[in-house]
């Protein structure tokens, strides 16, 4: 994908040798931390949020249970693009990269499969270490992981999941990838995407776009912060002992790198499924 070249290119100007053993979490140190730092601030998204991609729900099975959430005409709303009134950017990953030594990395992830929804829809992952999914629904799932990097996909795993259940799966990335995507092999609209991290300081941004990361060792750190569809944007920072360090980011959603083949913004069958088959919403009334 365009989006994962914008990575590679925006790391090295930046410096950052991301792809190197410490990527992916070889090479971390566990210490008890004295005087450490933390560092907060907010992601914004300036501009015009980018279009909701639509999927029709006839082309899925189990349209009377995924229903329940949709756009009242009979479509289901994949929401990428998260902001708040204010232009907060929710849904992005703020990585430390390059720190040694530091607190207990302790770190397990969970996808949760809740009424034909993936969540969250952004984490983080750790290579060589397992991911938790959870199916709350009461139909069954073909959860399929991914390993990205550039224009190549690779298939991680394909886990049917029955109703009700939980299962564990490790995260094993191929060399030099970073990048997890999932995705429901009967449902085209589930959908979830991952960052490797290689220790415990990240944050994914909530609603209002802001994020925080505590108990950082004193010194000096690239920092980075990155959305699936987006450049990622890297900075410097120093973190004071027992102090506070601020640092925001800005996105311009005119610069959104999403492939052709993404733009499903249409309502390609618009209502032809109402007068046979009516969906109303009953969880969720969808809003673009």
């Amino acid at each position: 994908m365009r989006a994962m070249n914008s990575f590679i290119v925006a790391a090295a100007f930046a410096g950052i040798v991301f792809f190197g053993i410490g990527s992916f979490g070889w090479g971390y140190d566990e210490i008890v931390v004295s005087h450490g730092g933390t560092l907060s601030g907010k992601v914004m998204l300036q501009g015009t949020r980018p279009p909701t991609r639509i999927f029709h729900l006839i082309f899925s099975p189990n349209i009377d249970f995924c229903g329940k959430v949709s756009d009242g005409k009979a479509n289901r709303l994949l929401k990428e693009f998260e902001m708040s009134e204010d232009g907060g950017f929710r849904n992005v990953v703020v990585a430390v990269v390059g720190v040694k030594a530091g607190k207990k990395f302790d770190y397990n992830p969970e996808l949760t499969i809740d009424t034909c929804r993936i969540g969250p829809f952004v984490t983080s992952v750790r290579n060589h270490h397992p991911i938790t999914l959870v199916n709350k629904d009461p139909i069954a799932h073909d959860i399929q992981g991914y390993s990205l990097q550039d224009n190549y996909t690779f298939a991680m795993f394909n886990k049917p999941i029955v109703p009700n259940s939980t299962a564990v799966k490790p995260i094993e990335l191929r060399n030099g990838h970073y990048i997890f995507r999932t995705q429901c092999g009967v449902h085209d609209f589930m959908q979830s995407w991952g960052m490797a991290v290689g220790n415990p300081y990240f944050s994914v941004t909530g609603p209002d776009g802001s994020f925080s990361i505590p108990d950082l060792p004193p010194g000096t750190y690239d920092v980075i912060a990155w959305h699936p569809y987006m450049k990622v944007q890297a900075r410097q920072v120093t973190i004071p002992a027992d102090g506070k360090a601020a640092m925001n980011f800005q996105f311009d959603a005119a610069q959104v790198d999403i492939p052709l083949y993404g733009f499903q913004t249409g309502y390609r069958l618009e209502t032809a499924l109402i007068p046979l088959h009516p969906i109303e919403p009953s969880i969720e009334l969808q809003l673009p």
